[in-house]
This record gives C-alpha cells, sequence and structure tokens, in this order.
C-alpha cells in the first residue's frame, strides 16, 4: 500500500509541480493574446493556493513513503526546500519581488520539487530490485 501511495504520489506531484511551471510559463502569452483569462481563475490567487495545496499535500505523502523505502532523507529534505520556494512564491513573491521574480521563484521550486520527486522515485525502484535480490 505504501509503495502504491508513493508512485501515485511522486507522479501527481510531479503533474502538478509541471502544472506550476506551464502556468508561469505559458500566462503570460495567453493574456496577450486573450484578453479574458486575465480575467480568468487561473490569473487569481485561490488558483495559486489551491495548486500548492496540492503540491504540498501530495508531495509530504510521496516523498515520506519513499523515504521509508529508500531512507534517503536527503531526497525529502530537498523536496521540503522545493515546497518552501514554492509557497514563498504564491504567498509573498509577488510582494518581496513583483511578478517576474515571484514567476521565476515560481519556476525554480517547481523544478526543485519535480526533481526530488524523479529522485524519489528512482530510489524506490532501486531499494525494492536491491531488497528483491536478497
Amino acid at each position: 500500500m505504501r509503495n502504491q501511495i508513493q508512485f501515485v504520489g511522486d507522479n501527481v506531484s510531479i503533474a502538478l509541480a509541471t502544472m506550476c511551471l506551464i502556468h508561469c510559463l505559458a500566462l503570460p502569452v495567453l493574456i496577450v493574446f486573450l484578453p479574458f483569462v486575465s480575467a480568468n481563475f487561473l490569473e487569481g490567487e485561490a488558483f495559486h493556493q489551491l495548486l500548492l495545496g496540492g503540491v504540498l499535500l501530495t508531495s509530504v505523502l510521496a516523498l515520506a513513503s519513499g523515504c521509508k523505502t529508500h531512507s534517503k532523507w536527503h531526497i525529502f529534505s530537498f523536496g521540503i526546500t522545493g515546497l518552501v520556494v514554492l509557497s514563498i512564491a504564491a504567498f509573498f513573491g509577488h510582494d518581496l519581488l513583483g511578478e517576474n521574480g515571484e514567476t521565476l521563484l515560481t519556476i525554480v521550486g517547481s523544478v526543485i520539487v519535480a526533481f526530488s520527486h524523479f529522485k524519489n522515485i528512482k530510489a524506490c525502484k532501486q531499494a525494492r530490485c536491491c531488497s528483491s535480490a536478497s
């Protein structure tokens, strides 16, 4: 069961982190071409916080579950660092760094989170392979 939670959680977290990345990179282009998008839910803080909530929940569950399998807690720490960066971007980025700074911080946080999940998946596969060979 723990393996399934970790696997699904890692993949959902990667997808959500990728959505953050796409949102930050594509939304400015969409706003230029589709003016109604700027007034849409995707631009609002509620969307950012909803997406962040999903990333936080799935990431913590998947990374913790994975670390129980492979015991490489530096992967968990790296993922938490990415989540902190995303949280700072979502709650304080615009006020502290402006729109461009917030976007850059979100991109950095998303890449860190996604990378930590890729490392988590790889470490879990390796741990399961090694434990079944014993």
